[in-house]
């Protein structure tokens, strides 16, 4: 006999009676699995109650049946109808494409094989069958790793709390410099072939294919094994370990869905060492927790660069904000650079500033790594009539950086940049790169305008980067490492949130003992 739940906007408790034995239960809103929980690697969850996650408390106000399965059975084990918040509607946890969403292994949520439709397990595996046969002609390698091989071998299916497929190729090189170098030449070709391409390390692809509006439709990771003449395998970003390479080689076959994929000689080896020895038990909750000594050296030997994607992707992938809209940071760079000037938005978000500025007649180059927020803005262009050149370029990249350094030759004039709400999200590491970089524009005369919450307000949050702060007088003593400093600083105080953050705009300029003013900015900002 199922048991009754009790739910509120906060919580899901259980009594704990149920629970004896299982592994894993799902928590189903209206039919749905949302949220699943790991009672066996996860502690603190055994007690029976269990917050909900952040992300889907926007979604809990309305109605629903709320069920608690076991995971590997679907046995019901306990239920409620509930009315949260203030809607009479069915409570629904979809995205734009309204496909059921769910909370991943990395705690945020995200679409499911389960949760799309049927034909979309077919699409991933084509295309991991088009990336096996890529490798192969390349004599890389290529093996299924990760959720892609622990489906084949428990299940001979995709996982249906799954999101996408995994791939590695072994590599002949040992050495970070050749590794690095040899995925960067598997980049250029792949791209070359018209794939769109995210790299999250120097050592991570993510290979991306979207529907015909622009929505993603399938993902497959591209990673780089090898091993470390002690005997050592290594995958980033999570696997490294000690491995003889009987245990990889030769390869073995293991089949998904009906197809053969090359797989480690010996698959057990590789999936206790990517999990744990609970792999043979379905865990949809289960949470990979990378060893900081594993993270350290992975990051020393091929970077990150991920900081904050997956947070920029959701919130441009859930729509534009009234933030969105502020063009005053493009009129002020307007008025201090001539008529036509060309110009660059470093972190154009969803492109009202660039769109603006190319209304006002300037060639505008804009750059953003979020290909979420690029398509809201390429969508922003089409609708204005306005030309933009669009550009998906990491700053945590290097190579990224020296692209937008290279712009300044394309011009016979200055090209102009415009930062806007992007010094305070970033940390310290990534900002003192984009700081690097407006030290190239400087030094070549642009004017560059920057835009900058200084004050902490009262809707702080930590997780939340429009949040975030930087006062100014921390920000001048980062620019005077490079020989530059703040001028014509300009208080916003025009809506509440400006007073409540502080909100400035200035220009970065070369540090001298007296800086003149601008002869384009109007007089009363001059100062």
């Amino acid at each position: 006999m199922p048991q009754s739940l009790d739910v509120t906007v906060e919580r899901v408790v259980v009594d704990t009676t149920c629970l004896r034995g299982r592994a894993s239960v799902d928590v189903m809103i209206n039919g749905h699995r949302t949220w699943s929980i790991d009672l066996v690697s996860s502690e603190g969850y055994a007690d029976g109650c269990w917050t909900w996650p952040a992300p889907l408390r926007p979604y809990l106000d309305g109605v629903a049946q709320i069920e608690l399965r076991d995971s590997a059975t679907g046995e019901l084990l306990a239920s409620a109808d509930v009315a949260l918040g203030t809607s009479s509607d069915p409570i629904e946890v979809l995205d734009s494409g309204n496909r059921h969403l769910a909370i991943n292994k990395w705690g945020r949520l995200g679409k499911s094989f389960e949760g799309s439709e049927n034909t979309l397990r077919t699409r991933v595996l084509d295309r991991l069958d088009e990336l096996v046969a890529f490798c192969e002609a390349r004599d890389l390698s290529p093996f299924v790793v990760g959720g892609t091989l622990l489906g084949a071998v428990r299940e001979g299916k995709i996982l249906g709390h799954d999101d996408d497929a995994d791939l590695a190729y072994l590599s002949h090189h040992t050495h970070p410099s050749d590794l690095a170098l040899e995925s960067f030449a598997i980049e250029r070709e792949l791209v070359a072939m018209g794939i769109e391409v995210v790299r999250h390390s120097a050592a991570h692809l993510q290979l991306t294919w979207r529907h015909e509006d622009g929505t993603v439709d399938a993902y497959v990771d591209l990673f780089t094994a090898f091993f470390k003449p002690e005997g050592i395998i290594n995958q980033p970003f999570h696997v490294r370990g000690p491995m003889d390479e009987s245990s990889m080689l030769p390869f073995s076959a293991v089949t998904l869905e009906g197809r053969t994929y090359p797989a480690p000689a010996v698959p057990e080896d590789w999936l206790t060492l990517n999990y744990d020895h609970n792999w043979r038990t379905p865990l949809p909750g289960y949470v990979l927790r990378t060893p900081g000594s594993t993270k350290r050296r992975f990051m020393s030997w091929f970077g990150w660069f991920n900081f904050l994607r997956d947070y920029w992707e959701g919130r441009y992938g859930d729509g534009p904000t009234p933030a969105d809209h502020d063009v005053r940071a493009a009129d002020r760079l307007h008025c201090v650079i001539p008529p036509g000037a060309p110009v660059l938005d470093i972190g154009c978000g969803s492109g009202a500033n660039a769109v603006h500025l190319a209304d006002l007649g300037h060639p505008t180059v804009a750059v953003d790594y979020s290909p979420a927020a690029l398509q809201r803005a390429t969508a922003l262009a089409r609708e204005r009539g306005v030309e933009v050149d669009w550009r998906r370029l990491n700053l945590a990249e290097h190579r990224n950086t020296a692209e937008l350094s290279l712009l300044i030759r394309e011009t016979a004039e200055p090209r102009h940049v415009l930062v806007s709400h992007l010094l305070e999200r970033t940390g310290s590491h990534l900002r003192r790169t984009v700081l690097r970089l407006l030290q190239t524009y400087v030094r070549s005369g642009s004017q560059v305008v920057v835009a900058l919450d200084t004050q902490i307000g009262p809707d702080f949050d930590r997780t939340e980067a429009v949040t975030w702060h930087l006062e100014v007088g921390a920000l001048k003593k980062e620019l005077a490492d490079l020989g530059l400093t703040v001028s014509g600083i300009r208080p916003l105080r025009e809506t509440p949130r400006d007073r409540a953050r502080g909100t400035v705009m200035f220009e970065v300029v070369p540090m001298t003992s007296r800086q003149p003013a601008n002869p384009h900015l109007p007089k009363e900002t001059a100062r």
